[in-house]
């Protein structure tokens, strides 16, 4: 085992940590290791808890389940690993101890902070024989556990760039020379992903992160990007853009959203932003935090459609493929892409327009409303815009468009049909068919237009339709 000491912290670990270690029948065979550690290290906050046992880690699991009335799913037999999810979503792995003890273990991870450990009968002491501490909080270094770190297992290059950002580490030479070393090994011969699933993984929590357009610009830099990428990687300047455009909308929903600050503001762009959206702070903040059923988020999704670009509305098609993403997801993008196309031809400007433009797209339509503001403020300097003009936009089009959706939701998107098929058909001796839907339609674009409001207005709406045709 190492030679250097443990050292003694002060921790403040969640309290799930002490019910686990209270619960062990001998909790001195099993460690904390990983994001949990390093994190309690910085003092943030984390949900997710890895554990370490040299005994079997499937069975303690199952314990661990059955005292603390969580839910167990063997998730790797062959290196004994299960998981329990506990009533407020706590998410706990625990795993048998890969080689013969648990330095050897750790130093198997990926990088130093995140290779060191805290043995629960002693949560106040830190096992760290890589000096991952140091590098975390003293040098400020991401490093990798061996020289092999990231040519053993290349997604990690990806998961570098993320770490790197959110906890503001410079990457050590070695570090770097191995990402561009081994950043072709995420595909195989034919030159799809190896791992697509763990590859989305990976860019989803760069995406996810702090600054996901400082994310993208470091993975150009080291030459991920054009490994990730789905199809031929565009012109740099087109990739500037692309970049710039998911940088403006990180920026667009961090301001219209409940964890806006004082600051983020302050620019008069973004300012005007702020007086014109405020209203719908709440209600975008909502829409934008969901969480798809395999737990990636709307905004991130958001951000890769504006990636993506919309001029070419097939390229989100293929980061769905590429990504292996759900079916929700696909549809998701391709309702937000097509509806940014839309937007960019013709801004909606009275009611009929809403209700057209929701009835295509639905609430996918929110989101499509920011991709298309972060590609139009990305294609010039914002120092060179047209506040006035700028002003006149989201005055004039984009706040009646959320108003409709958030205000007149029943009014303008949704109204109650003032007619049913079974009215048409017995008023007009009609037989079922097209005919009977593109009448309803219209009459109920017609009364989320206002120009009706009664079922008697409605029939003689109708009637007219009828005896156009």
């Amino acid at each position: 085992m190492h030679n250097q000491p443990d050292l003694q912290l002060s921790f403040d670990w969640p309290d799930m940590v002490n019910a686990i270690a209270n619960n062990l029948s001998d909790p001195s065979r099993t460690y904390l290791v990983g994001g949990m550690v390093r994190d309690a290290v910085v003092r943030r906050q984390s949900h997710d808890i890895d554990l370490v046992t040299t005994g079997d880690g499937l069975q303690i699991a199952r314990e661990l389940a059955d005292t603390l009335e969580g839910a167990y799913y063997p998730l790797d037999k062959d290196r004994r690993t299960g998981r329990v999810i506990f009533p407020d979503q706590t998410l706990l792995d625990i795993a048998s101890i890969r080689g013969p003890d648990l330095e050897a273990d750790l130093r198997a991870r990926d990088f130093t902070i995140n290779a060191m450990a805290v043995r629960l009968d002693q949560l106040d002491r830190l096992i760290d024989p890589l000096n991952g501490l140091e590098d975390l909080l003293k040098s400020k270094t991401l490093r990798q556990c061996s020289p092999a770190s990231i040519e053993t297992d290349p997604v990690r290059a990806i998961r570098a760039v993320r770490i790197a950002q959110q906890f503001g580490l410079r990457m050590a030479p070695d570090t770097i020379h191995a990402i561009r070393q081994n950043a072709r090994n995420l595909l195989d011969l034919e030159g799809s992903l190896r791992q697509p699933e763990r590859v989305r993984d990976a860019f989803f929590g760069l995406l996810e992160g702090p600054d996901p357009a400082g994310g993208l610009r470091a993975c150009q830099r080291l030459g991920l990007l054009e490994v990730i990428y789905p199809y031929s990687i565009p012109a740099e300047a087109d990739i500037a853009r692309q970049i710039t455009a998911v940088e403006i909308l990180h920026k667009l929903l961090t301001i219209v959203t409940p964890r806006r600050n004082d600051n983020d503001a302050a620019d008069l762009t973004f300012g005007v932003v702020v007086m014109t959206l405020d209203t719908f702070r709440k209600e975008l903040g909502n829409h934008f935090s969901r969480v798809f059923a395999n737990g990636r988020s709307l905004e991130a999704l958001a951000l890769l459609a504006v990636f993506s670009g919309s001029s070419i509305p097939h390229n989100s098609i293929a980061w769905a493929r590429h990504l292996h993403l759900s079916d929700a997801e696909r549809a998701m993008l391709a309702d937000s892409v097509e509806s940014t196309r839309r937007l960019a031809e013709e801004a909606p400007e009275n009611r009929r327009q809403f209700h057209r433009y929701y009835r295509l797209f639905g609430e996918n339509g929110i989101t499509g409303i920011f991709i298309y503001l972060a590609e139009l403020l990305s294609k010039h300097p914002l120092a060179e815009l047209d506040h006035r003009r700028w002003g006149d936009l989201l005055d004039g089009s984009i706040h009646p468009l959320l108003e409709a959706y958030y205000r007149m939701y029943a009014v303008i998107v949704s109204p109650p049909p003032l007619l049913t098929g079974h009215d048409l058909i017995e008023h007009f001796a009609l037989k079922p068919g097209p005919l009977v839907g593109s009448v309803l339609e219209a009459v109920l674009e017609a009364q989320a237009a206002g120009e009706i409001t009664t079922k008697k207005e409605a029939l003689k709406l109708a009637e007219r339709l009828l005896t156009a045709e």
